[in-house]
């Protein structure tokens, strides 16, 4: 029987004594409905991470198709990835950061305004309504079209990337990215707002301009899944310790966020294919293998981090890889933190924030959520 089975209810509920168990029986465990290695160890993830000549994004190296849609950022390798990420790096840094936090900042203060102190449901009446918006602010996008097509598709494209574990999921999840594309296609082009991101200087290549713009719309997208999932997914852990119900206020920083991310990040697992014959420990990993590494089993492994299930927010060193590593690590690390440590810090500031229910987990393996987080929030004394 299958021990890594991540949309079972006992994995949804708790993946991490999973993660466990592999990580001292099994760390290169082969997973046979999904054909593929499970990597958990830490060393074992960066050998990964580190070597993309032998550990490919680019699955058209191995021979499979990849659709013309999903080449960009995510998918490709040198020299195309070096070059799409270098136009992206460009636009991002032209954008006012400073500006862009604080005006998210500020609709967090309103949305919990409007909310009131009443229960509320973190996730579908705050958090994800803010980290769209964030988005859009970002990018200059004014219209999403019609919101109960959109939720929708951004839903099919979350459980998606669990297909190889539930097969029905894949046309859900290739038709929402055929419909997000149509309708980011005018917005990507140009933006409505001018502090929004804006492509400078793109490829005189056709195939490297395409890459480009495809890359946007992932970015756009991811900007929305992965840090949504992971406001969700580190709020539950402050509020489950009961750290937002103090007399005090938190101090949320860069470190403490870390932590979170390392504790209870989002982001599970992260595919790539062997380019050629290797080893990943003891293992033999042949050319065309997929190799699927685990940053969440990899970011509580006792062999880096002491106390590793505890959270430490002061944690220091602190070697996660909640945002990947080497070449294909996150674009938008430093925009999610900065962003999220802001809203934390407002919520806090202004709160006394408690659970009052229990959370319900969203049906996904690939990216952590949750479908429901029921919170009370109780203005703070002046």
């Amino acid at each position: 029987m299958e021990t890594f089975a991540p949309l079972s209810p006992a994995m949804l509920e708790d993946p991490y004594s999973v993660y466990r168990k592999l990580q001292s029986d099994d760390p290169v465990h082969w997973h046979e409905q999904l054909q593929a290695w499970i990597v958990t160890r830490h060393a074992d993830c960066m050998r990964v991470l580190e070597d993309p000549a032998t550990f490919v994004n680019d699955y058209r190296v191995v021979g499979d198709h990849v659709p013309e849609d999903i080449l960009g950022l995510q998918t490709l390798d040198a020299p195309e990835h070096g070059q799409v990420r270098d136009v992206l790096l460009r636009a991002i840094r032209q954008v006012d950061l400073p500006g862009w936090v604080a005006q998210c900042r500020a609709n967090a203060g309103e949305l919990l305004e409007k909310l009131g102190i009443a229960n509320f449901d973190f996730v579908t009446e705050f958090n994800d309504p803010l980290t769209t918006a964030s988005m859009c602010l970002f990018f200059g996008v004014k219209d999403l079209g019609d919101k109960p097509t959109y939720w929708a598709a951004v839903r099919a494209l979350v459980l998606g990337m669990d297909s190889g574990l539930e097969p029905s999921r894949a046309q859900p999840r290739t038709d929402a990215r055929i419909h997000v594309s149509q309708m980011l296609e005018p917005w990507i082009r140009q933006p409505s707002s001018p502090g929004a991101l804006r492509l400078l200087e793109l490829p005189a290549d056709e195939a490297l301009r395409r890459y480009v713009f495809n890359s946007v719309r992932m970015v756009f997208f991811a900007g929305i899944m992965s840090p949504g999932s992971t406001l969700s997914c580190v709020m539950r852990a402050l509020v489950e310790r009961g750290l937002l119900d103090q007399d005090q206020p938190l101090t949320i920083d860069n470190k403490v966020y870390n932590e979170l991310v390392r504790h209870s990040g989002a982001v599970q697992v992260d595919a790539r294919a062997c380019a050629h014959d290797t080893t990943i420990g003891s293992q033999r990993i042949r050319a065309g293998d997929q190799v699927l590494i685990v940053p969440a089993a990899a970011n509580r492994d006792p062999a880096v981090f002491s106390t590793p299930e505890d959270l430490v927010l002061d944690r220091s060193p602190n070697p996660h890889i909640g945002f990947g590593r080497g070449a294909h690590s996150c674009v938008g690390a430093q925009l999610a933190m900065a962003l999220h440590v802001a809203i934390l810090q407002e919520l806090t500031a202004r709160y006394r924030i408690r659970l009052v229910g229990e959370p319900v987990p969203r049906p996904t393996g690939t990216l952590r959520g949750f479908d429901q987080i029921l919170l009370a929030a109780h203005p703070r004394k002046p």
